[in-house]
């Protein structure tokens, strides 16, 4: 047993160990080429968009069954030679390597030709010792290579033990119902089987950045828009942390990819619970840019066109500017999204706003303040919006 560690550690010095698993081979491959616009940083360290786009292509790479040596070649024939950290082993960098080896043989070689002379000497018959020892060293060598050429050689999803006990879907169920450092060490398990999974990228980024850890979660959330850009949750996810960030623009770009998407039904109705498109708007128009917010919820009602709360604020957005053509659209595009739904509570106060104050029309924003008043637990922000008009008075939830 011994003679054959041994013979494995001597081999282990001149072959390379292939990576346990797919996420170690991602992580070793990029740590092994230079990112090509930036300076002293590889891949797998440098954060700039065309690192994280040659990150994703090597995870798929890896995910598809490529070998390391297609990898690097792609790489090569791409960005050339001197990105490459670890160049193929000919010429000079072989030599380096294979140095050590004929050095060794030429020693052992001596060895035995000076132990043949000592016994030519002695003029007795040759031993056979010798010859038994180097048969075990050609045995533990053999078995090294053996050793070392199969140790750590794994298909992609095995376990250490060789078989997967869990499937990265299973995983990702698990995940969706589990605490929050449970779900990213669950989401990171998927990872560790499947790079380029998008959904564990996303939703792992998702709950780095709710749970403070701002960072992570957007580098997870670019890489996942990396390897999947068609992926309807990420856009969604990174919408919202781009909005809470103040990036108004990056996050309406999101939601118009998003509206391009065959997303189910279930992202439409996510948007819509948490008015994110019209928060977004919102941003944008108190930024100056009044004309990319209201392409952002034209993009909504394209596929949406009965969307009284989108029709509502495109409305209230025209109006506010106070410009009498475009209150006049935004008086328009409000009376749209109440013939959609009467009741629309953004409808209702926003109409009743204008009515009063830009529009010289008392009587018929009472009539929407009225109906206002009727609704059962209306939006918080839209009674102090009344409140401040002096269509509501405070605290009575009545009509002033």
């Amino acid at each position: 047993v011994l003679v054959v560690a041994v013979g494995s550690l001597v081999v282990s010095e001149v072959a390379e160990r292939p990576a346990l698993t797919n996420a170690d081979r991602v992580r070793d491959l990029a740590g092994d080429f230079a990112c090509p616009v930036c300076q002293g940083q590889s891949l797998g360290e440098s954060d700039v968009p065309i690192a994280r786009t040659i990150r994703s292509t090597i995870r798929t790479m890896v995910d598809r069954g490529r070998t390391d040596g297609e990898i690097r070649s792609m790489l090569v024939d791409r960005f050339g030679e001197d990105i490459d950290y670890m160049p193929s082993g000919d010429g000079l960098v072989g030599l380096v390597w294979v140095l050590p080896v004929m050095v060794g043989g030429v020693a052992l070689a001596g060895g035995v030709a000076s132990v043949r002379r000592w016994q030519g000497r002695g003029g007795g018959p040759a031993p056979r010792r010798p010859l038994v020892l180097a048969a075990v060293v050609a045995v533990a060598v053999l078995a090294g290579v053996l050793v070392a050429g199969t140790a750590g050689d794994r298909s992609a999803g095995d376990t250490l033990s060789g078989d997967i006990r869990s499937s990265s879907r299973t995983l990702l169920v698990e995940a969706g119902v589990a605490a929050p450092d449970e779900a990213v060490a669950l989401y990171t398990r998927v990872l560790e089987i499947q790079p380029s999974n998008a959904e564990a990228l996303a939703y792992r980024g998702w709950v780095r950045w709710r749970t403070g850890d701002a960072a992570q979660g957007r580098s997870d959330l670019d890489e996942a828009v990396a390897v999947d850009p068609a992926y309807p949750d990420v856009r969604v996810f990174r919408a919202s942390q781009r909005h809470a960030d103040g990036d108004h623009v990056g996050a309406a770009g999101d939601l118009v990819v998003l509206d391009e998407l065959e997303a189910p039904p279930i992202v439409g109705d996510l948007l819509a619970a948490s008015r994110l498109r019209q928060r977004i708007a919102t941003g944008l128009a108190a930024s100056g840019e009044l004309l990319a917010a209201v392409e952002l919820l034209d993009s909504g009602l394209e596929s949406r066109p009965d969307a009284a709360a989108l029709l509502a604020e495109r409305g209230w957005l025209l109006a506010a500017t106070r410009s009498p053509e475009l209150v006049e659209r935004g008086l328009a595009s409000l009376d749209e999204a109440l013939a959609v739904d009467p009741v629309d509570p953004y409808g209702l106060a926003y109409r009743a706003a204008v009515l009063a104050t830009l529009a010289d029309r008392p009587e018929d924003a009472a009539i929407d303040v009225a109906t206002f008043t009727g609704l059962d637990g209306p939006p918080a922000e839209l009674v102090d919006l009344l409140v401040g008009t002096g269509l509501l008075v405070a605290g009575t939830g009545s009509g002033s």
